[in-house]
């Protein structure tokens, strides 16, 4: 019987044990939500990077392919970039190209699960599709970690809240018993009496981007599974595996 563990800040990510485990990460304002949306609108792939210079170190080695960077650093995006939203990586001039991505908390933390047997983006956008995606192929993986990548080692309702949309997901789309940790519950209860508007609006985070101007965004990250988008994160690249 599998079992079903929430990470509440990515620091709480062990990675020295359970490494046959399933790692799906949340950042849903805006690093996942913006990696589904890129995928959506045809990116090729997606590498993850750790910060700006690491970006341009990526980009560069890459000379010879269509190359673009995007990201951002405490909430201002990269000079030179594409924007680090998800509205307007959609709009953006992205198909066919690579997406060198980096911002302070959703690439570090897909980063630091690289190590695990399979590693997912998750968003409020696309939890259904991963979470079926990841139960039909059981015998690939031991147990699944959900983790919050949160702000700068602080937790973050809205990864929180995300979680709990995975974790209800996952009940929903499981064709057998899964055994869930207390925080996952508490997520899946926080997720089921809170409307998504004023679980994104109301954080931190969400106030923050909503001062910047970009409260559609925030809004936009609040479309539940209006996206059958799979990312998985292998051999350095996100793709779309739906």
């Amino acid at each position: 019987m599998k079992k079903v563990f929430l990470v509440p800040t990515q620091d709480g990510l062990q990675t020295d044990r359970g490494q046959d485990s399933a790692v799906i990460v949340l950042d849903i304002i805006f690093a996942t939500t913006s990696i589904t949306t890129a995928l959506q609108a045809g990116v090729a792939r997606i590498i993850p990077a750790l910060h700006f210079d690491d970006a341009v170190r990526i980009r560069d080695a890459m000379a010879a392919d269509p190359c673009v960077i995007a990201g951002e650093l405490n909430a201002e995006p990269f000079p030179g970039g594409l924007p680090f939203d998800p509205l307007a990586l959609a709009q953006a001039d992205v198909a066919g190209k690579t997406l060198v991505y980096a911002t302070t908390n959703g690439t570090v933390a897909l980063r630091r699960a690289q190590g695990f047997r399979l590693t997912y983006a998750a968003s409020l956008l696309n939890s259904m599709a991963v979470a079926r995606h990841l139960l039909a192929r059981p015998d690939d993986y031991g147990d699944i970690v959900i983790v919050c990548a949160g702000s700068k080692g602080r937790f973050s309702l809205e990864d929180f809240y995300g979680a709990g949309h995975v974790v209800q997901c996952l009940r929903q789309a499981a064709q057998g018993p899964l055994v869930f940790s207390d925080a996952a519950l508490a997520a899946e209860l926080s997720f089921v009496h809170t409307q998504p508007s004023r679980a994104l609006e109301g954080s931190r985070v969400g106030r923050l981007m909503v001062e910047r101007g970009l409260a559609d965004s925030v809004a936009f990250t609040g479309r539940l599974d209006s996206s059958d988008v799979v990312p998985v994160f292998s051999d350095g690249s996100i793709r779309d595996q739906s």
